[in-house]
């Protein structure tokens, strides 16, 4: 082949598919004299249709399946639309992420032509010029009045919520009122309503607060709003529903990620034995426990308890809730690729001292961190399971081998979240039979007073305010290394923790019932046998 004959059959590059000002040059270098036969090559190196946009009109319904924002940035327009597809007219056929990303928000297949950058900007002014653009001024269910109303109820909301100890907001449409309930301790708990006529302009206002898009509305959402005073941040979640869009605010207390692990509640030998595993130069500690059990406060408290200039701490988190000073803060993010295990790959390669892994998922991210613990990294993580002896079975069962599981666990921290009896209200009593027998106990050892609340405003009439953890610590000794070694029963690892001291969470939350510190019914709730 010539010289002179190579542009004609050179191929078109992604450089060239993203260059917003195509040169004369580049448009010769491939053997293309106009924009369209540049898009007509694209078309068949890519094997696509090669649509001529200005005879479409795209129809007004498809602007809400493609904000404009993001049609403009990245220079695509929806043109033609069913309950099953999306055509999109492309100039850039290579962006695969951008695509699938939103073949999945959709919930329907993307199907590509392409188009010169010209067509789809004349395209896009059809599409989005010839109607208003929803904004927080003129949306067009929502007027001024009812903005300006709904700014005063949001931010009275978010104060509320702060003063009474909420963990999350939420905020939620019904057939005829705006609901608005508060998890306090835990609980949820209903705390005003608002006529339905006001949910889009409150929904709004979150959505400007929190940097989220108010015309999106058919498609979740997640953003953060910092409150004044620089200490408490919101992590805001929108989900479409039936009668409109929910909203969950979780509050998030930043001073709360620099909390020591003493003020966490922990009893002496549970302290004593976390600090033994924390201050391993290598192994896996895990935290384990539900959702909302405080596993994130206990994995920060334990970075906080070595954090020091001389290690390199790196964490791996979805989302990162707290900002940590001095530590590496790694969110994950598989929309674009990077998930718990690409991630940790990635750290692997940082130097690290010690590195948190948010959450072991799957059997990558559960086989990459045993490993990285076995070449001489100090691995935190949390699992979901409902006690400790059960994180070592949780960790067989997503696919980790044993013989990385044995050699690297240095112990398990399992843990729930009992509610207090409100200090107000709170009146001691004599347990009857019943309530011991569901405790397990033949009569209320002498010296002991437990305790319950009357109600009272201060508890909201619930007799409970405030909570305290229980936990339950398991160290992985060599005889139980073992045990793991050749794929014990629960059983046999159960018995062997009881042997060398173990106590399990329902020895200490009844510790707290006799202290007064909490009731029956919190007990039996946390640590049902």
């Amino acid at each position: 082949m010539t010289a002179s004959a190579r542009p004609a059959t050179a191929r078109i590059t992604v450089a060239m598919l993203r260059d917003r000002s195509l040169s004369a040059a580049s448009l010769t270098q491939v053997g293309c004299g106009t924009l369209e036969q540049f898009a007509e090559k694209v078309a068949a190196q890519f094997q696509l249709p090669r649509l001529p946009l200005d005879s479409v009109d795209p129809s007004p319904e498809l602007a809400q399946l493609v904000p404009q924002g993001l049609a403009e940035q990245q220079r695509v327009v929806p043109v033609f639309g069913s309950p099953q597809e999306l055509t999109l007219a492309v100039c850039d056929p290579s962006a695969l992420e951008l695509f699938d990303w939103l073949a999945r928000e959709l919930k329907r297949s993307v199907v590509l032509v392409v188009s010169t950058p010209s067509e789809i900007q004349r395209a896009q002014r059809r599409l989005y010029e010839a109607r208003p653009q929803p904004s927080i001024d003129n949306d067009v269910n929502v007027t001024k009045e009812e903005l300006a109303e709904a700014s005063g109820i949001v931010q009275n909301l978010f104060t509320a919520a702060v003063a009474q100890r909420a963990s999350d907001i939420h905020v939620e449409a019904t057939d005829r009122f705006t609901v608005m309930r508060f998890r306090v301790d835990g609980v949820l708990r209903q705390v005003e309503t608002h006529p339905i006529e006001l949910h889009p302009a409150i929904v709004s206002r979150i959505k400007v607060l929190a940097n989220l898009d108010i015309a999106i509305r058919h498609v979740p959402q997640d953003g953060r709003i910092k409150l004044p005073g620089g200490t408490i941040d919101l992590r805001v979640s929108v989900l479409p529903t039936y009668f409109g869009e929910k909203v969950v605010c979780r509050i998030l207390d930043n001073q709360r990620s620099a909390l020591p692990l003493a003020a966490l509640g922990f009893e002496t030998q549970l302290l004593g034995s976390l600090m033994r595993m924390m201050q391993s130069p290598h192994g896996l500690v895990l935290v384990t426990g539900p959702t909302g059990s405080g596993k994130s406060t206990t994995l920060y408290a334990a970075l906080n308890a070595i954090r020091s200039p001389d290690i390199n701490i790196v964490t791996i988190e979805d989302p990162v809730e707290y900002q940590l000073p001095g530590i590496n803060q790694v969110p994950i993010n598989p929309r674009r690729g990077l998930t718990f295990a690409g991630a940790l790959r990635s750290i692997l390669r940082q130097d690290p001292d010690v590195i948190l892994v948010g959450e072991i998922r799957d059997q990558e991210t559960g086989s990459l961190a045993a490993e990285a613990a076995l070449t001489g990294h100090l691995v935190l993580s949390s699992l979901h399971t409902n006690d400790a002896v059960g994180a070592v079975l949780r960790l067989a069962e997503i696919g980790v081998a044993p013989f990385l599981i044995a050699p690297t666990l240095l112990g398990v921290v399992a843990q729930r979240l009992m509610r207090k009896v409100c200090a107000e209200c709170s009146e001691g009593y004599a347990p009857d039979r019943q309530e011991l027998d569901l405790l397990g106990l033949p009569a209320l050892p002498a010296g002991f007073a437990v305790a319950r609340g009357r109600g009272c405003v201060a508890c909201h009439g619930s007799g409970l305010l405030g909570r305290v953890a229980v936990r339950e610590v398991l160290t992985i000794d060599d005889p139980m290394r073992q045990l793991i070694g050749r794929n014990a029963s629960a059983q046999e690892l159960s018995q062997h923790a009881a042997s060398i001291g173990f106590r399990s969470m329902r020895f200490h939350a009844l510790r707290l019932w006799l202290a007064g510190v909490t009731t029956t019914r919190e007990v039996m709730r946390v640590t049902a046998a």
